[in-house]
């Protein structure tokens, strides 16, 4: 049975399981379109800036999870809200939200790109169901391109150590805000929760060098089974 709602997505961004997850926490049923391999040379045919996510709602066409977030919140009033109506609430909702977009992220890129493992496995998830000769091609140029895109932004010229520092001084600052409701705001899930989880959650599945770290903060583990 196919839906109205489809979601196209490179399955290892967390920006699209960030998408996913919203989807999910609204009730939305929604049909998914994997980009793997080099299929992804498809994308610019979808979005202007060639990312995703990107989905089809409504007779519309929106890129951006952060702009797919607020729309699914507008367009669908009568399902659970991702973001709270009281102004301070949301500008607390919306700052981890950004943070986790625009910072954490990084992270999650540099250990892809600085551990061997990781990187073998976001290869491995990026060519599910292609010829195996696509994963070849696609290791060099993801791991080129993923090193210039960390190099540019800052992490990649920090030294190793310091980086990882700055990680675990970051998950010690969730795991405290969760200690208190479960949740990063409020006492309910939010996009603020989604999103920072989509985040760890990629490291957890792609780096054995820093899951542990965020699996042996107790209240983060269950978290992230709950979101």
């Amino acid at each position: 049975m196919s839906h109205a709602v489809v979601l196209h997505q490179w399955e290892i961004s967390p920006f699209c399981q960030k998408v996913a997850k919203a989807l999910k926490h609204k009730g939305i049923a929604f049909d998914t379109v994997n980009y793997n391999g080099i299929l992804g040379a498809k994308v610019k045919g979808l979005s202007k800036v060639g990312k995703l996510p990107v989905i089809d709602i409504n007779g519309q066409r929106i890129q951006d999870s952060t702009r797919i977030a607020r729309y699914l919140d507008e367009a669908y009033p009568d399902t659970l809200p991702l973001y709270a109506k009281n102004p301070q609430i949301n500008a607390q909702i919306e700052l981890w939200e950004d943070w986790s977009d625009e910072v954490l992220y990084w992270f999650e890129v540099y250990f892809r790109v600085n551990d061997s493992d990781a990187l073998e496995q976001a290869v491995a998830i990026s060519t599910v169901g292609r010829p195996i000769y696509e994963t070849f091609i696609l290791k060099p140029l993801l791991k080129t391109a993923l090193k210039t895109q960390v190099m540019m932004q800052g992490l990649g010229r920090m030294n190793k150590e310091d980086v990882e520092e700055d990680f675990l001084r970051h998950l010690d600052r969730i795991e405290l805000t969760l200690s208190t409701t479960g949740f990063l705001v409020g006492e309910t899930k939010t996009i603020a929760d989604i999103a920072v989880s989509t985040q760890l959650s990629e490291i957890v599945r792609t780096s054995s060098t820093m899951r542990p770290h965020v699996l042996s903060r107790p209240t983060i583990a269950k978290w992230l089974k709950q979101i």
